[in-house]
């Protein structure tokens, strides 16, 4: 897999914040926490996924792509 398709955007889930931050997804393990570099606070992956890119990022995790599944339901932002 290309670095390219492993880097992702995440988006704090704080409603006064929406800060966007580029993040290279790890391919060996599924991040369960990430903080944002914007307030930073910590944010954990939803209930029900499996991971932060998962919950809050525009792409999922590396493990449902080389799946070739998602791994959560669609999200909208």
């Amino acid at each position: 897999m290309n670095s390219h398709a492993l880097l992702a955007t995440l988006i704090c889930p704080n409603p006064l914040c929406r800060h966007q931050q580029s993040i290279m997804m790890p391919t060996t393990f599924c991040q369960l926490f990430y903080t944002c570099d914007a307030r930073s606070m910590t944010h954990a992956r939803k209930q029900g996924d499996c991971c932060v890119f998962c919950s809050y990022a525009d792409k999922p995790c590396p493990s449902s792509i080389q799946a070739g599944r998602t791994c959560c339901p669609p999200r909208s932002f």
